[in-house]
């Protein structure tokens, strides 16, 4: 007679039924498993796993198992000869029968007793690709009985009913099963919610890479990313310029650049730098390796930035809590690290020079920083001619023209269109007759530095301090 375990119960169970796939059966399994184990249940444990090539993956959990329980029973098709493992007897079934096309799970004992059933569903696949299954749990006695009847059925032996349970303990069991299944479903939406924040960071950075920018731009928007989208409290990317100068780029601005960096320290930075691997620090504190580069930092993550030759520098993240980081996270960043590697090394073999790049990349901010105030002053000063200077109509009309002009170059510069309406605000009105073109605005240096800074300090763009190079 060909014996099937779930379909002697899937009409009772109708509503309860649903597609699973292995992983998500595995997970089920290891639940019970884990119960029998943490608490030491001396049980007999019937497993199916259709095929005894399926049961290798298993293998450590069920040398546990074989140790404690009294009889470990694993059925499936003899694909492969299965191991030798005290307290485990294999029951070989036929590659047509119907239980080679279930897996299961029974324990079934007076103080504890679960299953669970699962026909593969042919001709079907999950979007993974995975064969699917459809399939129950449940902790119903009576159809327990009967599973426990069949088994015995196919094992030719004799099944002896229990008479006395203890609801009580199996209350007990079932609670403590729900309360560590929630568990891991919350680990499992915190683990898809950061594989999202992993992925969309690559996504991010490699939209950067494609707007092929200048090397202190790509950091800069490297560093932003690592912090508003990798979720670290502080990222800094240290690039190795000569001997042992780096130049420093931070999300935060906490990186020191009053003075040159000469080196990177013993933290997880310089570690990794000079030993050319990752370095994750869970604990800084208790570890006691704190990172110069972010002393605040409760967790560390560092990769080096490794290029075909030499190590161009490191990239480090830190986090506000222990532990916060895993190892898909030290993935990220050393994807970030290598596609950094390629970049310098491209752009060294364009410009010839990487430093002589970031100087000037230095020297243009600097330049523009210092045009913005005489360009404002100027916008000030073409804003009073036009309102309190009488001009002749074709006059109005060059002026109209020359405006245009300064509004694009102060656009350009970076100057913010509201400081020609608060410069406004502050000149007095011009003396009459007509100005003299040799006065001077009372527009005091102090109250257009004030204006202009708050744009200063707000800026994206990329500025390299006095350390940097």
């Amino acid at each position: 007679m060909d014996i099937s375990l779930f379909r002697s119960i899937a009409s009772q169970y109708q509503d309860l039924r649903s597609v699973h796939s292995l992983a998500t059966m595995n997970v089920i399994s290891h639940l019970i498993e884990d119960q029998i184990l943490n608490h030491k249940l001396t049980v007999d444990l019937y497993a199916g796993f259709q095929r005894f090539s399926d049961f290798s993956e298993q293998l450590p959990r069920y040398m546990r198992l074989g140790d404690l329980c009294r009889r470990v029973f694993v059925f499936g098709v003899a694909d492969i000869q299965p191991p030798s493992i005290p307290g485990i007897e294999f029951i070989e079934l036929s590659p047509t029968s119907a239980l080679g096309r279930e897996r299961f799970l029974l324990v079934n004992t007076s103080d504890f007793w679960a299953a669970l059933l699962a026909q593969e569903i042919e001709g079907s696949k999950t979007n993974t690709g995975a064969k699917p299954f459809d399939g129950v749990w449940f902790f119903d006695e009576q159809v327990i009985e009967r599973v426990s009847l069949l088994i015995s059925q196919v094992m030719g032996t004799f099944y002896q009913p229990i008479l006395t349970r203890n609801y009580a303990t199996q209350s007990a069991h079932i609670a403590e099963l729900n309360r560590r299944m929630l568990g891991q479903l919350e680990e499992a939406e915190l683990s898809s919610h950061r594989r999202s924040m992993q992925l969309s960071t690559l996504h991010q950075f490699s939209a950067v890479l494609l707007q092929y920018q200048p090397l202190p731009c790509i950091l800069r928007d490297a560093v932003q990313i690592l912090s508003m989208i990798f979720g670290a409290t502080d990222a800094v990317i240290a690039l190795n310029l000569q001997g042992d100068q780096f130049m420093l780029v931070s999300a935060t601005g906490n990186v020191s650049t009053g003075k040159p960096m000469s080196c990177l320290g013993q933290g997880a930075s310089g570690q990794a730098f000079t030993q050319g691997k990752v370095i994750a620090i869970a604990d800084v504190q208790s570890s006691g390796q704190i990172e110069p580069l972010m002393p605040t930092a409760k967790t560390l993550l560092a990769g080096p930035i490794k290029g075909r030759r030499r190590i161009h520098g490191v990239v480090t993240v830190g986090g506000s809590e222990p532990n916060q980081w895993n190892k898909e996270d030290g993935q990220t960043v050393i994807a970030i690290a290598s596609m950094l590697a390629v970049i310098i090394e491209q752009k060294a073999q364009i410009s010839g020079d990487v430093v002589l790049q970031l100087r000037r990349a230095r020297h243009l901010e600097q330049t523009i920083g210092k045009l913005r105030k005489p360009m404002t002053r100027l916008l000030s000063l073409h804003t009073k001619l036009m309102d309190e200077v009488h001009l002749l109509p074709v006059q109005r009309e060059l002026m109209a023209q020359v405006e245009n002009l300064y509004s694009e170059l102060a656009d350009n510069l970076g100057v913010p269109r509201t400081v020609k309406k608060a410069l406004d605000s502050k000149v007095p009105p011009l003396a009459k007759p007509p100005l003299e073109f040799g006065g001077k605005l009372p527009a005091p240096e102090a109250e257009i530095d004030a204006m202009i800074s708050p744009r200063r300090g707000n800026e994206t763009g990329y500025r390299l301090g006095a350390g940097e190079i």
